[in-house]
């Protein structure tokens, strides 16, 4: 039993809970999470949208990517986001099951995500004023500001007075 982490492994690595202590496995394993994860989450990526005082603040991670590779429209009331997958030096980690990152790149690579096109929406607020909307891209982040437009009051009148 691993007095560190109370549970038993049945292994004679301690309480390193893979078959033989195999890093290697355990990195498979990892990556094909990653894949059947991302799958599942299409061309969605995480963003934050915080309401600061008067304006909206909608925030994207995009890494690898400049100004000239994404692209935002207002279609409707929703913000369209696309940005394509950065170019990068090492070959693609599409295929199934690889196991010769040391081979493809001269050194031991762990693939713990992967680029990929981006083509996602995302609902405007409700007294959000798409007519002030301005986006700047920096160091790898997409912000969007949204303008808001003021609530109006509505009169309650008393029922005899009609």
């Amino acid at each position: 039993m691993c007095q560190q982490h109370g549970f038993s492994s049945g292994q004679k690595h301690g309480c390193f809970p893979f078959v033989g202590g195999d890093v290697s496995k355990m990195m498979r394993m990892g990556e094909k999470f990653m894949r059947h994860f991302m799958g599942r989450c299409g061309s969605q990526i995480p963003y934050n949208l915080e309401d600061i005082d008067d304006e909206y603040l909608i925030t994207i991670p995009l890494p690898g990517r400049d100004k000239e590779d994404v692209k935002v429209s207002l279609i409707g009331r929703t913000l369209n986001i696309t940005a394509k997958k950065p170019k990068t030096d090492e070959k693609s980690d599409d295929a199934d099951d690889t196991d010769d990152a040391k081979e493809r790149t001269g050194h031991n690579s762990w693939f713990f995500f992967k680029f990929i096109d981006v083509n996602m929406d995302i609902p405007l607020p409700v007294n959000a004023d798409e007519n002030v909307i301005k986006s700047v891209m920096s160091k790898g982040l997409l912000r969007i500001k949204i303008g808001k437009n003021p609530s109006k009051t509505i009169n309650i009148n008393d029922e005899g007075n009609n």
